[in-house]
């Protein structure tokens, strides 16, 4: 069973029963992150996922962990371009405990101006991390040279300046105008009947959350422009990253291009990974992957390799995308695409928590179930004519965009593509 109830408020409950296991998932998703800010504000729905476990009116940050520990569950969240996700995967015997801390820290944090300060520090501290992570730096920059002015190229954690300026009015006005009844959606998946979970929705979490929000969705398509940036570290290895056009949230070829990109990156028997290291031995990491929103997507190819193979690695990457632009796929990439594909989809559907995070993601962007019957379905009747179509599009160097982070190499930067 795998459904949608719709309450009055607007606030929907996406729901699949899984009675093989004995967990359940709760996920509370919004559709609030990076691309819903401003130069002014960039970072503020991270900074607010931080801050909604930092205490509530009955219990400070540490009896929050504690109570959930106390339970054998587990808890956390993240913030994405275009979704902020509070979950918690339990036994099935636990999860109204689990819904009402969920509800607790949704609705009853207290945003203490002491807490705050001390989280500041911590957020600085995870933006420097993510500095020191080269392959993570590296996307950033090349999010930003991408999408340029769109706010999608913002980065999630966002600027120094902007968490130190941030108050506790900044928090409360901004939770107010974006977590809405009608851009929420409460995810339950596994071992729980329909009739419970809707129970347990409209106990904690119906009628609670703002209807009056003043929020536009920013997620406007972009045009693609060529872009390269670089930043110069003293560091052992070049990190370059490559991003190319690609297919909107739910689009009708969305399966065609993973199945793409399973076979030109996203494994160790794809192209990419063959030829660039196993063959030609220029990298240790090499890979590609699909980031979809709303109205927008792009592709993104990674590469790490050192600084004297850098126009190797890049023209041998370049060389393989001309050949995929002339021949396209074969029937054999795509027998074997279809299989790995599938087996990804239905293993994922074994995880309760896959299951409530990949329900809820798209019941808020299609307001449709995921249906893992007609996505196999979908995935069966991929034609190669379909794939040649998201090649012509996707992998279409003349609206590449290059990010480099490394030392700085013999070659020119800005002529790699």
């Amino acid at each position: 069973m795998n459904e949608i109830y719709r309450f009055k408020s607007g606030l929907r409950l996406a729901y699949k029963y899984s009675p093989a296991v004995r967990s359940v998932g709760v996920a509370v998703m919004t559709c609030v992150g990076s691309a819903n800010e401003n130069a002014d504000n960039n970072g503020i729905s991270h900074f607010i996922e931080h801050m909604f476990f930092k205490g509530t009116k009955d219990k400070n940050s540490f009896e929050i962990v504690e109570f959930v520990d106390g339970i054998g569950a587990q808890i956390n969240a993240f913030t994405s371009k275009q979704t902020t996700c509070f979950y918690t995967l339990s036994i099935d015997s636990q999860v109204e405990n689990c819904i009402k801390i969920l509800s607790e820290i949704m609705f009853d944090s207290t945003f203490d101006k002491e807490e705050m300060e001390r989280e500041k520090g911590v957020v600085l501290e995870e933006i420097s991390m993510c500095e020191d992570d080269n392959d993570d730096l590296v996307m950033d920059i090349l999010s930003d040279c991408y999408f340029g002015k769109n706010t999608l190229g913002m980065t999630i954690l966002g600027e120094r300046k902007n968490v130190k300026s941030f108050t506790r009015d900044d928090l409360l006005k901004y939770i107010e105008q974006n977590y809405c009844a009608e851009n929420t959606v409460i995810s339950i998946a596994g071992n729980i009947k329909f009739d419970m979970a809707k129970k347990l929705v409209e106990d904690y979490f119906e009628g609670r959350f703002s209807t009056n929000c003043n929020r536009q969705w920013k997620d406007i398509p972009h045009i693609t422009k060529p872009c390269i940036k670089s930043k110069f570290k003293d560091i052992e290895q070049s990190n370059i990253a490559i991003g190319l056009p690609a297919l909107n949230f739910d689009n009708k070829l969305s399966m065609a291009e993973l199945l793409v990109n399973t076979v030109v990156g996203g494994g160790m028997s794809s192209r990419l990974f063959q030829e660039v290291r196993e063959k030609r031995g220029l990298a240790y990491n090499v890979y590609t992957y699909n980031s979809s929103y709303v109205n927008n997507g792009m592709l993104s190819l990674y590469i790490g390799t050192n600084v004297e193979s850098v126009k190797k690695a890049v023209d041998c990457t370049i060389e393989l995308i001309e050949d995929l632009r002339k021949n396209g796929l074969t029937k054999r990439e795509l027998e074997r695409g279809i299989e790995q594909l599938k087996g990804s989809y239905v293993l994922g559907q074994e995880s309760t928590g896959v299951m409530m995070r990949v329900n809820a993601k798209n019941v808020l962007f299609t307001d449709k179930v995921f249906d893992i019957d007609q996505k196999i379905k979908e995935i069966e009747n991929i034609t190669l004519a379909q794939t040649k179509e998201v090649i012509d599009y996707t992998y279409d160097l003349s609206k590449a965009s290059l990010a480099y982070v490394g030392k700085k190499p013999e070659c020119d930067i800005q002529k790699l593509i």
